[in-house]
């Protein structure tokens, strides 16, 4: 399938795309349960999520440099091991994708809900 939109986007561009959708949702909502739990270690922590998420958005970027075709992981699970994989992927991502946007609901309606000292009603 060819198409007549040019691409603009280049390997640092993809990995800037990755990065904020990996870290968008998660820099809203896991600030207190991080520091809860790792302590003095959240630094760390954080710097080590960094570079993992930085290497996911890099090696994203090869294979859509490699596959310059419209379908992300479904696409490189396809091509690389096997049309089953791909599906699976796909499945993958959409459901990833719906627990972020889940996540996103949630941190918004919590903070309304303290900004605005609404409750919900009890039964």
């Amino acid at each position: 399938m060819s198409s007549s939109v040019e691409r603009r986007l280049g390997t640092a561009d993809a990995v800037a795309l990755g990065l904020a959708a990996m870290l968008g949702t998660g820099v809203f909502a896991v600030w207190a349960p991080a520091a809860a739990a790792a302590g003095h270690w959240l630094l760390l922590a954080v710097l080590l999520a960094g570079i993992v998420a930085a290497c996911n958005a890099a090696s994203t970027a090869d294979l859509a440099v490699a596959y310059p075709e419209s379908g992300g992981g479904y696409v490189y699970g396809r091509e690389r091991l096997s049309p089953a994989a791909g599906r699976l992927a796909g499945v993958a991502f959409l459901v990833g994708k719906t627990a972020s946007a889940a996540a996103a609901a949630g941190v918004f309606g919590g903070t309304c809900s303290r900004r605005t000292r609404c409750r919900p009603r009890s039964r």
